[in-house]
């Protein structure tokens, strides 16, 4: 009985040391949700990527996370891809730099059902921003929302208040 007890011992210590191999199923969420959220993917670094463009003023790179005909509401106000990257000649010939200080929180949302443009992908991020001019500093939290198609943004909310960001830039 000993020898019994001593191997059911040894063998279930094996089995608690050994390496889980459960497999969630894609499918394993409530039948009537719409779609589910990710922490980490390969948008996500996307939109990462292209908020380090945007800090280092760099619109080469920028223009490449997004498809060319890119759609932007910038606190509601709709431009072009063309119009967006005109900030950066702005904002550097007001003296104006930008530090990214975080993105919290980030994640992308996946839908079952796509959008009338076909996007089923959306990034949601809590952009922390400083701008700064001269001795002068600004710290803005942006909402930006980043739908993804193809590898490429397709279409950008941004919501921020920017009152002291205009402030700054007189």
């Amino acid at each position: 009985m000993k020898k019994f007890i001593l191997s059911c011992f040894i063998a279930s210590s094996i089995f608690a040391c050994s390496p889980s191999t459960e497999k969630v199923s894609v499918t394993d969420y409530p039948a009537n949700a719409v779609g589910y959220n990710l922490d980490s993917s390969a948008n996500i670094e996307i939109v990462k990527s292209m908020t380090k463009a945007f800090e280092a003023m760099d619109s080469v790179s920028y223009r490449s996370f997004y498809a060319g005909n890119a759609k932007f509401h910038d606190n509601g106000t709709d431009v072009t891809l063309d119009q967006n990257v005109a900030n950066f000649n702005f904002f550097m010939s007001k003296g104006i730099a930008v530090k990214v200080e975080k993105m919290d929180p980030i994640w992308e949302s996946v839908n079952n059902e796509a959008s009338p443009e076909g996007v089923t992908n959306y990034v949601f991020s809590f952009q922390h921003l400083v701008f700064t001019k001269g001795d002068k500093q600004v710290k803005v939290i942006m909402h930006v929302v980043n739908a993804m198609k193809d590898g490429k943004i397709v279409e950008e909310w941004g919501l921020y208040d920017s009152r002291e960001l205009a402030e700054l830039m007189k």
